[in-house]
């Protein structure tokens, strides 16, 4: 048993899903293409349809309740926000009435320019999404290393990144345990925020202290020695299908950009 634990390091680290084991500059270039090409098409109809494809391949790979929390938020902000403040701010262009809400009259021109561009806001942030729910930090990192990034560089954009999370797990941990002491965290804006400032003090002294220990374990794993360093989990280095999948999708998005130049242009 404890010969096949230790073999298994000496593998390429895999999930079983065939998304999640793609190489993580791999997955950025296509999620990154993906995202842009919404920008440039700028249509609600291919926006909102690509959020709908967003929706199924993550479900896909096994991170779909994730991302269907967070994308909804997003949608609820950015889609209702821009709506409203289309149907308030655009003046000039509206002659086409389509329905009254308490005397307030929705035109349809300020409801379709809302719509494009609620929707390539929409798709870039779930191609984001969709790849940061899929790809750990640490394996970001680890390709980011390999293509010449230092690896202080890499440690300090990870360490931040986890930080963040830590600082959000602790916060709930210490509203917690004030709850079970019989401290209001419960209610309207004013009682959440005078059950909240309370924890900020102890937050950043644990802030502090994680810090303190993790500079001392880099000490101790001799991280500041200037030569390469090692890995324990190895990913699988980007295959020749890969490559081509980059180029292909990188391809697709010149050709859109050249399109909506020369269409624009013609006009």
């Amino acid at each position: 048993m404890h010969v096949e634990f230790g073999n298994s390091f000496k593998k390429y680290y895999k999930t079983g899903n065939f998304w999640c084991d793609l190489y993580p500059m791999t997955k950025l270039i296509l999620c990154l293409t993906v995202a842009l090409s919404t920008i440039v098409m700028n249509n609600w109809i291919y926006g909102f349809s690509l959020c709908l494809f967003y929706f199924i391949f993550a479900f896909f790979t096994g991170h779909g309740k994730q991302f269907t929390k967070t994308f909804l938020i997003l949608f609820v902000i950015i889609g209702l926000f821009l709506e409203v403040i289309r149907q308030v701010g655009m003046r000039t262009g509206n002659v086409t009435p389509m329905f009254e809400i308490f005397g307030w009259t929705w035109y349809r021109e300020s409801f379709i320019t809302s719509l494009d561009v609620s929707s390539y806001m929409l798709g870039f942030a779930g191609g984001m999404l969709l790849f940061f729910d899929t790809t750990s930090m640490r394996d970001l990192m680890y390709a980011f290393e390999h293509m010449g990034v230092s690896h202080v560089t890499s440690f300090i954009m990870l360490s931040s990144m986890q930080n963040i999370i830590d600082l959000r797990k602790t916060s709930v941990t210490i509203l917690e345990s004030q709850k079970s002491r019989g401290i209001e965290t419960d209610g309207n804006v004013f009682v959440r925020a005078k059950a909240f400032f309370p924890t900020i003090s102890p937050l950043m002294l644990g802030a502090f202290s994680s810090t303190e220990e993790k500079s001392i374990a880099m000490d101790a794993r001799a991280f500041s020695v200037k030569r390469k360093h090692t890995f324990l989990r190895e990913l699988k280095p980007m295959t020749k299908i890969e490559k081509i999948l980059c180029l292909l999708f990188s391809l697709a998005l010149i050709s859109m950009i050249v399109w909506k130049i020369a269409a624009a242009l013609i006009k």
